[in-house]
C-alpha cells in the first residue's frame, strides 16, 4: 500500500521552512537496497556528490539538479546555480554506478566561457544520449557507447537561448507571446523532455515552451523555436526566485506537462500549479492539478515550489518533484489526462540524508526512482554567492537518494 500524506488546507513563508520540513512527511524508516525495493517509502542515500576535485578547483561542480539512468549508470548534471561566473569549474555531468552508487567519472562541459554565469540543469536520456539545456550553450547532448564514460562525445544540439524582448544575451523576436508577458527578461532554460527525437525544455524566467526539432548528427545544431508562450509560465513574485515559472517538463500523448515552480498566490502564498498543453502548440494551457502551500506551524507556510516531472509509462503515474515542501508526489491521470489525482506523498527525513531541496527524478525499475538534492538554499564555504550566509555543512545535503514507490 502506497505511504499518503494528509493532505492539509493551503496556507507563506520560505523563512523557517528548513526548520519545519520535518513535520511535513511521512518516515521513511525502511531502506531499499540495489535494485531491491520494498516498501514503499522506504529510501536511502544512493551517492553523495563529490565536490573536491583536482580537475575544477577550487571545489569542483556541485548543486545537482539533472538526473537520468542509462546504461547502467546513474548520471547527474550542474551545477544549476547563480554566482559561478569566474569560479574556474564548468559545468559537468557527475556519473555514478547504478548497482553499487560508486563514482565513474566527472565529464566536464566544453565551451563554456568560465567568465560568465554558466549552468547545467535538467537531463533526460533519449538512446545512446544524454540531453541538458546550457545557459550558455543551447542544448548539449552525449553521447554513450559501452561502458566506457571518461570521454563521451559532446555535441551541441541547438543554438543558444535569446531572449525574445531583449538583446541580452540575444534577441529572437517571436509573435507566440501574448501582450501580458513580462517583457526584460533573460532566457533561463531548466526542464527537458525529448519525445520522437523531438526535444522540449521550458524556460523558467520568459515563460516559454521551446522545440528542437528531431535532426541528424550532420544537421546539428538546431534552430531553438518558440512552441509556447504564456504569462502563466513565469514566476508570480517579483524577484529572485519568485520570477521562476515553468520548471519540469514530460511529455504523454499528445501532450506536454509543465510544472511552475512560483504559480498564483493562494491564501497560503504561491501554488505550484501543473498544467498541460498540446505538442503542437496550439490552443491554450489546462490547469491539471495545484500544490497548495501547507501550513507547517501557526502562521508559518511552506510553499511546494514544484520542479522536475517524470512520466511513468508502465505505471501510468506522473511524479511531481516539491523542492518547497522536500518530498515528491505521485499524480494519477484521469482518462484522458485532463485532470490529476493525488495517490502518494514521498518524503527522506532520515538524519543521514534527508531530501534537502529534491529536484528532479529519474525512474528505474521495479519500483525504484533516484532523486537529486538540490540544496540551493544551502552554500559552501567560500561560494561568492551573496545569498550564501548562514547556511553550513551544505555538502552534506548535496547527492542522490534512492527511493521505493511501489
Amino acid at each position: 500500500m502506497r505511504t499518503m500524506l494528509p493532505l492539509r488546507r493551503p496556507s507563506f513563508s520560505v523563512a523557517a521552512a528548513a526548520a519545519a520540513f520535518s513535520l511535513l512527511g511521512l518516515a521513511a524508516g525502511a531502506t531499499a537496497g540495489p535494485h531491491h525495493c520494498s516498501p514503499a517509502g522506504g529510501s536511502e542515500l544512493f551517492a553523495a556528490m563529490p565536490v573536491t576535485s583536482p580537475f575544477f578547483p577550487p571545489t569542483g561542480p556541485t548543486y545537482p539538479e539533472g538526473v537520468a539512468l542509462l546504461g547502467g549508470r546513474v548520471i547527474t548534471s550542474g551545477p544549476a546555480n547563480f554566482g559561478t561566473a569566474g569560479n574556474g569549474s564548468p559545468s559537468q555531468l557527475t556519473i555514478f554506478d547504478e548497482t553499487t552508487g560508486a563514482l565513474r567519472a566527472e565529464v566536464g562541459l566544453v565551451g563554456e566561457d568560465l567568465s560568465q554565469e554558466h549552468a547545467l540543469s535538467e537531463l533526460f536520456a533519449y538512446q545512446q544520449y544524454v540531453y541538458a539545456p546550457s545557459t550558455q550553450l543551447g542544448v548539449v547532448r552525449f553521447r554513450f557507447d559501452g561502458p566506457h564514460d571518461d570521454a563521451p562525445e559532446q555535441q551541441n544540439y541547438s543554438s543558444p537561448f535569446c531572449s525574445v524582448t531583449i538583446p541580452f544575451p540575444c534577441l529572437q523576436p517571436t509573435d507566440k507571446c501574448p501582450a501580458d508577458i513580462r517583457p526584460g527578461l533573460p532566457p533561463l532554460p531548466n526542464g527537458i523532455v525529448v519525445d520522437k527525437g523531438d526535444v522540449y525544455v521550458t524556460d523558467s524566467l520568459q515563460g516559454i515552451v521551446w522545440k528542437m526539432k528531431k535532426a541528424a548528427p550532420a544537421q546539428l545544431p538546431v534552430s531553438t523555436e518558440v512552441l509556447f508562450c504564456a504569462r502563466e509560465l513565469q514566476g508570480s513574485g517579483t524577484e529572485g526566485l519568485g520570477l521562476f515559472g515553468a520548471n519540469g517538463i514530460a511529455a504523454i500523448g499528445d501532450w506536454l506537462y509543465v510544472s511552475v515552480t512560483f504559480g498564483p498566490f493562494g491564501p497560503g502564498g504561491p501554488t505550484s500549479p501543473i498544467y498541460r498543453l498540446r505538442k503542437d502548440g496550439t490552443g491554450s494551457l489546462e490547469t491539471v492539478y495545484t500544490y497548495l502551500p501547507v501550513e507547517v506551524a501557526p502562521g508559518i507556510f511552506v510553499p511546494p515550489i514544484a520542479d522536475g516531472l517524470r512520466w511513468d509509462d508502465k505505471g501510468k503515474r506522473l511524479f511531481v518533484v516539491l523542492g518547497g515542501q522536500n518530498q515528491v508526489s505521485e499524480l494519477e491521470l484521469a482518462p484522458g489526462g485532463a485532470t490529476g489525482t493525488e495517490v502518494a506523498r514521498y518524503s527522506r527525513t532520515d538524519a543521514d540524508h534527508p531530501f534537502f531541496n529534491p529536484s528532479t527524478i529519474a525512474l528505474g525499475d521495479d519500483g525504484l526512482a533516484y532523486v537529486t538534492n538540490h540544496a540551493i538554499t544551502c552554500c559552501l564555504p567560500g561560494d561568492p554567492n551573496p545569498a550564501c550566509g548562514g547556511c553550513f555543512n551544505a555538502q552534506d545535503y548535496f547527492g542522490v537518494v534512492r527511493l521505493c514507490t511501489n
